[in-house]
């Protein structure tokens, strides 16, 4: 018994010494400049792809120059950006596709991929995050001006660098048109190498109308403190239930799977919460001991409701896997796809 609970300590603290030295590596890598770039990303390097509710397992590559159906649009068109070592191909950029299509099956989808410039090393994809927003901002600013396309309809949703990429997109679209973007949504928008700058070189409240930014990892990949008009911080917004399983049987994902296991729960809260927009609901509160006491805003807002126009930072907590909400009422169900 003492030997497993050596191994189970020894393992732990591992998993904590991973945890460290990427967030030392990231947070202390003092990048500024294009220095460890070798060139600006070019639009080849960034494709978007579209789903529909007509056929939402099919997609369509638009640029520039096919954007016709878009002619004056009155349907929500969300584009969904990924993260660092991401790309339109992962598992959680398909899942909230459909949850998006499964909502509404009038919106536009597109996913955003930007593989290459986000599989480099991660001062280095921070940089290209700029490079890829203007590019976004480019076909944006495209549909408004050239296609009678409401500003009203575009939604934002990015993870991580994709969640600071949402707030680059939005400062480039103001400036080139001088209006504003209704809403974006930052998944646990990334932190290392952001905490530290100004407003105006990272996400912030500005960067939208509604800017909400739901906290899962804070003071490690994800951004700690308040840079949304709404926050959220699911679980305190540091450290989520059900994200430290160490299986014996298996140590090298148990190694590898705990670093980044807050950092995704991002996504994945948010999926159920627009499957299901009644649930998940969060408290505004001061603080997140006064969250546990009780001692809060009668105020709430469910993490599904994306109309909310309610300001300051809310607080909820989840259950550690499937389903998160703590109650849970009917929903939106995928199986709906597949008619």
């Amino acid at each position: 018994t003492n030997a497993f609970f050596h191994c189970l300590a020894a393992v732990e603290a591992i998993n904590d010494r991973l945890r460290n030295d990427f967030f030392y590596i990231y947070k202390n890598a003092a990048v500024e400049t294009r220095d460890f770039q070798q060139k600006p990303v070019t639009e080849n390097e960034v494709s978007f792809y579209l789903y529909t509710g007509e056929n939402p397992k099919e997609y369509s590559v638009i640029g520039q120059d096919n954007l016709d159906q878009f002619w004056n649009t009155t349907n929500q068109i969300v584009l969904l950006i990924h993260g660092w070592t991401n790309s339109r191909q992962s598992d959680w950029m398909e899942d909230l596709k459909n949850a998006f299509l499964v909502r509404d099956k009038d919106s536009f989808v597109i996913m955003v991929d930007w593989q290459e410039p986000a599989n480099q090393l991660y001062y280095v994809s921070s940089i290209n995050t700029y490079d890829v927003s203007k590019i976004i901002t480019k076909l944006l600013v495209n549909l408004y001006r050239n296609y009678q396309v409401d500003r009203e309809r575009f939604l934002l949703v990015g993870h991580s660098l994709g969640g600071q990429i949402c707030g680059f997109v939005g400062k480039l679209f103001k400036k080139e048109t001088s209006e504003t973007l209704p809403r974006l949504i930052a998944l646990d928008p990334a932190g290392p190498l952001f905490s530290t700058r100004p407003e105006d070189k990272r996400l912030n409240k500005n960067d939208a109308r509604v800017v909400e930014v739901i906290h899962t990892d804070g003071g490690t990949f994800g951004f700690r403190n308040s840079c949304g008009t709404i926050d959220f911080f699911a679980n305190g917004g540091s450290s989520q239930p059900g994200c430290k399983k160490i299986d014996l049987a298996d140590l090298a994902g148990s190694l590898s799977e705990p670093v980044t296991c807050d950092h995704r729960r991002a996504w994945a809260y948010f999926i159920e919460a627009v499957l299901n927009p009644s649930d998940l609901v969060a408290q505004k509160c001061d603080t997140w001991a006064k969250f546990k006491l009780n001692s809060c805003s009668e105020e709430t807002v469910p993490l599904g409701d994306l109309t909310t126009t309610l300001q300051g930072n809310f607080f909820l907590q989840t259950n550690k896997e499937r389903p998160y909400a703590k109650k849970v009422s009917g929903g939106f169900s995928l199986s709906r796809l597949l008619l």
